[in-house]
């Protein structure tokens, strides 16, 4: 989901073939840095350090219930969602997931999946039978060369030993962002973009649905709605942030 501004520009495949060279090179005359404190950081995948992750603002779960209840399709489509870090514009979060969704920094997406997957388990969510994160449409993978909640996803699959399938879940059509959007105007927006490319593959699983910002709930949703008319037995949400609204 957006929060914040999208970048009017986004990298070339070109620039894109040729960034992991460069940032390598990079990283060996300017050390990785983190992006909430500036110190240097052992480890190149990590965007913040130990510190800056002790500081950020955990989401209190009646907060998230009570953001979720203002959207009614949330209710019937979602058994549950748990969200990691508040949305803190113009601190630490947002720039961690700037980078990740829009400055080619794919390599933050494994390492900050495993903080959530991890959390999650500590937070008493149930088990899934398959990790699944919200699709992009292909115009828009393109655009960015990859989709951010895949990459979260992976490292939720790694930190729950779980299966993670990237292609059961799809979208019918591109969807415009939801920046901006207000609560209906993100449920239209979205409702009934999904598909499932092969329903037997979830039916009767307990599902759980990766994405990196949560705001109303509006794609989870959309996207629990089309897995539960597919016979999934259960779908929860996690996400990486919840946005203030």
């Amino acid at each position: 989901m957006d929060a914040g501004h999208e970048p009017a520009r986004t990298p070339s495949p070109l620039t894109r073939a040729v960034q992991p060279a460069w940032e390598a090179l990079l990283r060996l005359v300017y050390p990785p840095r983190c992006l909430g404190c500036g110190a240097p950081l052992p480890d190149a995948g990590a965007p913040l350090c130990h510190r800056c992750l002790h500081r950020l603002e955990r989401v209190d779960p009646d907060h998230l219930t009570a953001q979720l209840d203002r959207l009614p399709a949330a209710h019937t489509a979602l058994d549950g969602a748990f969200a990691l870090w508040l949305f803190d514009a113009g601190g630490a979060v947002q720039r961690v997931q700037h980078r990740l969704k829009y400055g080619n920094r794919p390599r933050y997406g494994l390492a900050l999946g495993r903080l959530l997957g991890a959390a999650f388990r500590e937070a008493g969510g149930p088990p899934p039978d398959l990790v699944l994160p919200i699709p992009l449409h292909r115009a828009r993978i393109y655009e960015r060369g990859y989709n951010q909640s895949a990459l979260l996803a992976r490292g939720v699959g790694e930190a729950l030993a779980t299966p993670v399938s990237e292609a059961l879940l799809g979208r019918r059509r591109a969807t415009r962002t939801q920046t901006h959007l207000s609560r209906e105007r993100r449920w239209q927006n979205v409702a009934g973009a999904f598909a499932v490319a092969a329903p037997e593959a979830v039916a009767t699983r307990r599902l759980l649905l990766v994405d990196d910002v949560l705001t109303t709930g509006a794609t989870l949703a959309a996207a629990a709605e089309a897995l539960k008319h597919a016979g999934a037995a259960s779908v929860h949400a996690a996400t990486l942030a919840l946005a203030r609204s």
